[in-house]
């Protein structure tokens, strides 16, 4: 084989001929191209011979000719490549410390709002403490200035008594006598129960408590979802797809007439002919499903029955979902033909509606705080986080979307991707994980981002290497449903990273 590596400075001619370690005595000459070694001519005939091997000179000739060219194209391209990483790299260096900068910040926010809180609690009962002991102390300060007026009468019979004592008849002594001895008498007992008995007992301080106010700390980088299972399931666009558990989900296609009940190995269990634009399974694994056709909601037994449980007319059905309060989320819209879809008048209906599980309507999520600007173009996808906000998907035409962030009491938060982004997204569909982190998929450019829960871009959790025009999710737990639209379902394992 070759000899050892002997470095010698560029521009330095070596002093002696390298030997072959391996064949004695015999001159490294040729250089194999496939093993970047130097090596001997036996070399290439026991070890190289099926190899990629030039001789050295000839080597050196080929190199010397192109030599020129080469470093001019190094000078010119490769270094100037070099120079725009180098740029990259500082510009990655600033965007990180304005990241943690933000970041310190936000933690700085949520300290001082927990501080207010605690400064709030604190004031309530220092008010309270102060409350009763004005309460009291009127009480006891009545006590005072009746037994003031009481010594004050004491000191007047005294005196009497003390200088016409002689002078009274016997009956006027006695009854004078009498009211002094009922004066000196009377109940003092009462002052006692005005005492202040009010005490402040001071709550466990517990850490566990304080570090879950205070939220956690991760990096992103460390959330990642590993592929499990998938399989097809057909050729058109899946619409629909809801998880069960971590195992089974329903299924339902592009005007597809009926929901499929699918294993995560992609077996049918069972099939349910109903035409729907959404499901949605709560956390008792009852089913509703919204019914474009007779504009209502319907629940779905597992026994293949379909039961209207109420009426949303005149107003159509899109999605649904379950809230955090056990009721439903529904997207809503009017029956505008399809050519005014994307353009409401002042008449159209696009709204986000709360309802019980029987249909009362609790709360509608249609125009910003001002009352006139409308919050939707025509809202798809909805999903309440774990921090009680609500996200729904906005369609403003075929190929853009956007996910709008209201608050549960109905304020608008944040709009993804930021207005002056110039890039338009098709977003599709929205999940939350288990720290409020918010999941879309979209559609064009087939990725899956990870938001922050303000709605902040923090890294794409999928591209077009794992998933293909992500077109509808599902959460369950740790396990995340994805199917696109041609047909495929991909399942999984979402990790987050431990605190």
């Amino acid at each position: 084989m070759a000899a050892k590596e002997e470095e010698y400075p560029l521009e330095t001619p070596q002093e002696h001929a390298l030997m072959c370690e391996k064949h004695a005595l015999m001159p490294i000459d040729v250089t194999c191209e496939d093993c970047e070694e130097f090596i001997c001519s036996k070399c290439v005939k026991e070890d190289h011979k099926d190899h990629d091997w030039i001789t050295i000179p000839t080597a050196a000739t080929l190199r010397t000719r192109g030599l020129l060219k080469a470093m001019t194209k190094i000078e010119e391209e490769d270094i100037k490549q070099i120079d725009e990483k180098i740029q990259e790299a500082s510009r990655q260096i600033d965007e990180n410390k304005k990241k943690c900068e933000t970041e310190i910040k936000r933690i700085q926010r949520h300290n001082d709002a927990i501080l207010e809180k605690l400064e709030k609690m604190k004031h309530r009962h220092e008010n309270s403490l102060r409350d009763s002991l004005e309460s009291k102390n009127n009480n006891v300060s009545k006590v005072r200035s009746s037994l003031e007026e009481r010594k004050k009468k004491v000191m007047q019979r005294v005196k009497s008594l003390k200088e016409n004592s002689g002078a009274m008849t016997d009956i006027i002594l006695l009854k004078t006598h009498r009211e002094l001895m009922k004066l000196l008498l009377a109940d003092t007992s009462s002052i006692e129960k005005y005492g202040f008995l009010l005490r402040h007992e001071g709550g466990n301080i517990n850490e566990a408590v304080l570090e879950s106010m205070m939220g956690q700390t991760f990096d992103a980088e460390q959330i990642i979802a590993t592929e499990t299972d998938s399989f097809q399931w057909s050729d058109k666009p899946i619409v629909v797809i809801e998880a069960m558990n971590e195992d089974t989900c329903l299924l339902a296609g592009n005007e597809s007439p009926f929901v499929a009940q699918v294993n995560k190995s992609g077996k049918k269990e069972k099939q349910f002919s109903i035409d729907v634009n959404d499901v949605c399974v709560t956390d008792n694994n009852e089913v509703y499903v919204t019914d474009e056709k007779n504009k209502s909601i319907s629940r779905l037994s597992l026994s293949g029955s379909v039961s209207p449980v109420f009426s949303t007319d005149p107003l159509v059905p899109i999605e649904i979902c379950q809230t955090k309060d056990g009721g439903l989320l529904v997207t809503l819209k009017d029956t505008e033909s399809d050519i005014h879809v994307y353009k409401p008048n002042s008449d159209s209906r696009r709204l986000v509606r709360h309802v019980t599980l029987t249909g009362d309507v609790i709360r509608e999520y249609e125009y910003q705080e001002d009352g006139q600007t409308r919050l939707f173009t025509l809202p798809g996808r909805v999903t309440q986080n774990g921090n009680t906000d609500i996200c729904a998907i906005n369609m403003k035409s075929e190929t853009c979307s956007e996910l709008v962030i209201l608050s549960f009491s109905g304020s608008l938060k944040t709009v993804y991707p930021e207005q002056n982004q110039r890039k338009e997204l098709s977003l599709a569909d929205v999940v939350c994980d288990s720290y409020s982190n918010i999941i879309v998929c979209e559609l064009s450019n087939s990725s899956v981002h990870l938001l922050s829960p303000d709605g902040e871009f923090m890294r794409y959790l999928l591209t077009k290497n794992q998933v293909n025009r992500p077109y509808s999710m599902s959460m369950k737990k740790s396990t995340l449903w994805i199917a696109d639209f041609q047909g495929r379902v991909k399942v999984f394992q979402y990790n987050l990273p431990l605190m």
